[in-house]
């Protein structure tokens, strides 16, 4: 079997708290000096520093992902890792690898010398794969018996977002003495039937920000706040209530409690469904005046229905306050005016005819091995010193390496499938609308949208909306 000449070496560490990259530097070192004794070439790195690799992690590792890409493609020939445990802790991960390795036939190895070859070399990496599963899962009890044993003395959870209400790098021991009386105001409001509105106003007069994005409070930011059971001292495992913090905190249990029967009267359950975005371009919309998000929503007007767009006065702009609310539009000439704009983008990439290959590397291939064979016959016949001869052997090989991997992976890209965007973007059924969105994405940047005054009878001129393309410079402010 021929040795690989392009080589991908995937390093991984799960945690890199100071984010120096030391662990996968070490890691590429090892595999490197593994792949000159093996004499494989390198070809690419895959890092992934401070991501998890075990069975709790949640965390997609896309590096990972496009290292087995480019083996199923063939844009590399085998994968080095340092150890088992670097390339996966999970036993299913690893067998779908080992599986992918033998359908796709790309080699693989590690410093630690296992043998994907032979069934045995199999079975022995597979078991070093379950030690590695049985591992993580030992060390999460430990931790899971740990903050069990913290939670039950009345120690909250100390990770997380800064809750309104507790100082910051606290870990919800203290509380910020101004925050706490705004909150017992908002809790005397509550109860007084106030809204949570009238709690957002009363605060933002009062100069407070939300501790998220030191932005406006609006009424879903206030909800949240008195949603959280930090407020209350609760202490809750895995979802479950098990005491109360033995720290400060802003009202009593009985009064967080008292919030969550005013919230849960006031609100009204979702509609199935009704977290899914219906409408091409919401989210892209931004009013012209305050640059927050517009909403699109259907409405009925002296018994006419249609959809409008519009700046919500709840909603937090751009620069962190509360939307201005002026600018409200009807929906339908603005979706039609967009899309013209988005298949005028995808015109301007449509394939053309195919021709000749932009770039013939044969040539250049065959120069490059008609030198190193001239090179090889004046060694031969003495005409060189050996140090001279393998320093350019060396250089013109690393040549015609660079030369063959960019023709594989010019006949990898042309053999690959392209869908037809344009046939994706005139499919306007509703289950095909997050892929037409992604295509939106893909050409249009956001929206700017005017007023057009009221009473109009004629259309809107184009010029009342402002397209800012994906790509486009952004504008620099005046002297």
């Amino acid at each position: 079997m021929a040795k690989p000449k392009r080589v991908g070496i995937y390093v991984r560490i799960s945690k890199d708290r100071k984010g120096q990259e030391l662990g996968i530097q070490r890691q590429e070192k090892a595999c490197r000096e593994l792949c000159e004794r093996l004499g494989w070439g390198v070809l690419k790195i895959y890092p992934e520093n401070d991501i998890s690799a075990s069975t709790t992690s949640k965390r997609q590792r896309p590096e990972y992902t496009e290292m087995l890409r480019d083996a199923r493609d063939g844009l590399i020939d085998a994968v080095v890792v340092y150890s088992i445990d670097r390339l996966t802790r999970r036993i299913a991960e690893l067998t779908n690898f080992l599986e992918q390795q033998q359908e796709h036939g790309f080699a693989f190895a590690t410093t630690e010398g296992e043998d994907t070859a032979t069934a045995n070399g199999r079975m022995i990496l597979t078991i070093k794969g379950a030690v590695a599963q049985q591992e993580t899962e030992r060390m999460s009890e430990r931790i899971n018996s740990s903050l069990l044993q913290r939670r039950e003395k009345g120690k909250p959870h100390a990770g997380g977002p800064r809750v309104f209400g507790f100082e910051p790098g606290s870990n919800f021991r203290r509380v910020v003495p101004d925050e706490l009386e705004l909150i017992r105001l908002g809790y005397r409001m509550l109860m007084d039937q106030k809204t949570p509105g009238d709690v957002a106003r009363a605060w933002n007069e009062h100069g407070s920000r939300s501790s998220g994005g030191e932005t406006a409070w609006a009424i879903q930011k206030v909800k949240r706040v008195y949603r959280s059971e930090r407020l209350g001292g609760i202490v809750s495992y895995k979802g479950q209530d098990i005491g109360d913090s033995i720290y400060p905190h802003p009202l009593t249990r009985e009064e967080w409690e008292n919030v969550q029967t005013i919230l849960n009267v006031r609100s009204t359950p979702a509609k199935k469904g009704s977290g899914k975005r219906k409408h091409l371009y919401s989210g892209f919309l931004k009013c012209g005046h305050c640059g927050s998000t517009m909403r699109i929503q259907w409405a009925t007007i002296l018994g006419r229905t249609f959809r409008r767009s519009f700046c919500h006065s709840g909603q937090v702009g751009a620069h962190g306050e509360l939307g201005c609310g002026k600018v409200s539009r009807s929906y339908a000439w603005i979706e039609e005016r967009l899309n013209e704009v988005v298949e005028a983008a995808l015109a301007k990439r449509m394939p053309k005819p195919q021709t000749a290959p932009s770039e013939d590397l044969s040539g250049e291939i065959k120069i490059l091995e008609e030198r190193i064979r001239g090179l090889r016959n004046r060694w031969k016949a003495d005409e060189m010193e050996d140090e001279d001869y393998f320093d350019s052997l060396k250089h013109l090989r690393a040549e015609l390496q660079a030369l063959h991997t960019r023709t594989a992976a010019s006949v990898v890209r042309e053999s690959r499938t392209e869908t037809d965007a344009l046939a994706v973007w005139r499919d306007e059924d509703m289950q095909n609308l997050e892929r037409r969105r992604a295509i939106v994405a893909s050409a249009i940047k956001h929206v700017e949208v005017f007023s057009v005054g009221r009473g109009r009878k004629k259309p809107p001129e184009i010029d009342s909306i402002k397209v800012t393309p994906v790509g486009a410079e952004p504008e620099s402010p005046e002297a």
